[in-house]
């Protein structure tokens, strides 16, 4: 480990320690302060590889691929005229055996596929953490307008796993990809002036977000592991492609992340149904490579094969729930019109070393950009029946939900892939569904839940078995297995074409046992 990584790990472990001692000290005070209210949690946080990865020389099942120590605090001051609120996070993690075989292949050592010259830093540059992570003013301006100003996270939508609408912000699946189920967690908060507006006249309220443009480039946008490390798409963990000629590049006229952006949304209530329209103007929720062979729109190219950027789109939304008798359930729909979605295509873009139809340069050709409806149907039902078969204490929740996108003026001559490097075609339609059980018993303290999903488009999927205790006011438990099957997978150095690897079979070989023990202040 090198100096500067040895010095990123420090920092880590003392925001850790510090941040601890930090509640610590304010739930001391806040028991004597008026107005001052603090929260939070201690968590550690354990798994476990259910499979050999394909990528290392060792065999790595049941190997501990994770071992970390979380703390989060949260707190508000309430001043009276305006309530000030900060939430700081800080996470260490254990240089596990596990790791130590993907830092091997970072450095260049042993790997299934052949060696990969890495940057020679620890993973734990990418998975230690110490920020604030939000920080903001509330207050009120008559008796109609609240105000939010300051770093924050807003959720639009309607949605647990796919986001339609939730798109004002860019998701950290390099936290736990998207299995962790608190989604404040994986959120990246940005600094922005929330405003809502009552009209009671009208039945709804009126929602302004306006973004300056003052965040950090890491803010911007959703967050892959492209540095190697247990998230990483299979096969390229232990692959640090920043280190082999890739950059981020916020800085591209398209993707600009000096710029403004923000978005207004109506919620109201009109004959028992709850809706809202919203526009917003905000980052492509994925990155595309814009290559150095073929610049997008001339652009400048910061790294040596090409760059990761974000262009802006313009988002149109619509949602509606409400309760339907006839089947006792809550059915609730939203609808997003993206336009100017980026995409990568091509198979076969013919620049030197990158020729040919190989699986590793699809997409290479470069981006272009459509229109795209993203569609979700969901409906959440409480079953008395299955609860009784169960022995469970209440009627067992069940949410089904249905996630469409449809590219417009799609053409498959166009090429677009799903993923750079991988040469499954995108379709003109990809559907995914997942559905949620729950159960509880001893009055709540004990709740089995199953979730799972799979692509009906491009086959695969995920389940989720999980059983979550509750130790008086303070303790949680939580175990679960996060299994993945897939219809297509690559392997490592594969220069075949390859067209069958889409979602699922990015976490190919990388089933995952998790326990997280949490304290709760």
């Amino acid at each position: 480990m090198n100096k500067n990584s040895t010095k990123k790990n420090g920092s880590a472990a003392g925001g850790l320690t510090g941040l601890a001692v930090l509640a610590s000290a304010l739930l001391s005070a806040s028991a004597y302060a008026e107005g001052i209210k603090v929260d939070g949690y201690i968590r550690e946080g354990v798994s476990i590889n259910l499979q050999d990865p394909i990528e290392t020389a060792t065999n790595d099942q049941y190997k501990v691929s994770m071992a970390r120590s979380t703390a989060r605090i949260n707190l508000e001051a309430d001043t009276g005229p305006v309530v000030f609120s900060v939430k700081a996070r800080a996470s260490r993690e254990i240089r596990t055996s596990y790791l130590k075989d993907l830092e091997a292949i970072r450095f260049g050592g042993p790997t299934v596929g052949g060696a990969n010259a890495g940057d020679g830093n620890s993973l734990g540059k990418a998975y230690n953490e110490a920020e604030l992570r939000e920080w903001y003013a509330d207050f009120s301006l008559g008796e109609r307008i609240k105000a939010r100003i300051g770093k924050q996270q807003v959720a639009w939508g309607e949605t647990d796993f796919f986001a339609g609408n939730d798109l004002i912000h860019g998701f950290d699946y390099s936290w736990r990809s998207f299995l962790e189920s608190a989604n404040e967690e994986l959120r990246k908060p940005l600094i922005m002036a929330n405003i809502n507006i009552a009209v009671p006249e009208a039945g709804g309220s009126l929602q302004v977000l306006v973004r300056p443009g003052l965040d950090r480039r890491k803010d911007i946008g959703n967050t892959y592991d492209l540095f190697g490390g247990r998230w990483a798409n299979q096969p390229n963990k232990g692959l640090d492609f920043f280190a082999n000629g890739f950059k981020y590049n916020l800085d591209n006229p398209e993707g600009n992340y000096k710029k403004t952006t923000g978005g207004v949304r109506w919620n109201g209530l009109s004959g028992g149904l709850n809706y809202s329209v919203s526009y917003l103007k905000t980052f492509n929720p994925d990155p595309v490579i814009n290559p150095a062979f073929a610049p997008w729109k001339g652009a400048a190219i910061q790294g040596g094969l090409g760059d990761l950027i974000y262009p802006t789109v313009d988002v149109f939304g619509a949602t509606i729930s409400g309760y339907a008798p006839v089947v006792d359930a809550v059915f609730s729909t939203e609808m997003a019109y993206i336009k100017h979605y980026a995409f990568n295509y091509g198979y076969d873009n013919g620049y030197g070393f990158l020729s040919g139809s190989t699986s590793g340069t699809a997409g290479f050709s470069g981006i272009t950009q459509k229109n795209v409806i993203r569609t979700t149907v969901r409906m959440d039902k409480n079953l008395a029946g299955v609860s009784q078969l169960l022995g469970a204490e209440k009627p067992a929740f069940f949410s089904v939900q249905v996630f469409d996108t449809w590219i417009q003026n799609y053409k498959s001559s166009e090429q677009i892939v799903n993923l750079v490097g991988f040469g499954q075609a995108r379709k003109e339609h990809s559907t995914i569904v997942t559905g949620i059980l729950g159960l509880s018993y001893n009055n709540g303290k004990i709740k089995p839940e199953l979730v799972g999903g799979v692509d009906a488009t491009y086959g695969g999927g995920f389940i989720v078995p999980s059983v979550s205790f509750e130790f008086g006011n303070n303790w949680r438990l939580k175990t679960e297995m996060d299994l993945f099957w897939n219809n297509g997978s690559r392997n490592p150095g594969n220069s075949a074409t390859e067209r069958d690897t889409a979602l699922f079979g990015y976490f190919n070989k990388n089933s995952q046992l998790y326990t997280s023990l949490t304290y709760q202040f």
